[in-house]
């Protein structure tokens, strides 16, 4: 039992268990956020999109530098430019794929922002621990 408690702890240790999840926490207020303002408040999907990831993007700063990844190593102002450089490649190549998906593909806007949205995590997750968080 004791070395299940040890394993266990190590886990929750890890880098990847705890951008995993911050992740989910940013899914969840993205998909809040982007999902009422589209079927609640019929906005735009465009809109509503980008409003979402804006959010996501500020809890997942935060967390990701004081939590997942400790951000001791170089200044806050150099992560987050680093970090905002990554959310602007992720979130164009998810916010893409997702008006291909839904305008081009017709496959639905729901089912398009949940298939973006697991794309943008782990492009997200590649690019943030080799140049954002880096050690």
């Amino acid at each position: 039992m004791n070395k299940l408690k040890i394993l266990f702890g190590r886990l929750m240790n890890s880098s990847i268990v705890k951008y995993g999840l911050v992740g989910v926490i940013n899914t969840l207020i993205t998909g809040l956020i982007m999902f009422a303002l589209m079927n609640v408040f019929s906005v735009s999907l465009r809109l509503s999109n980008i409003v979402g990831y804006v959010a996501g993007f500020i809890n997942s700063f935060i967390l990701n530098k004081l939590w997942t990844f400790k951000g001791k190593q170089s200044s806050t102002l150099s992560q987050f430019i680093r970090f905002t450089a990554v959310f602007g490649v992720c979130f164009l190549l998810q916010h893409g794929l997702v008006i291909l998906l839904a305008e081009k593909l017709l496959l639905g806007k729901n089912i398009s922002a949940l298939i973006g949205m697991v794309f943008y995590t782990g492009v997200s997750y590649i690019l943030n621990k080799l140049f954002t968080f880096k050690k």
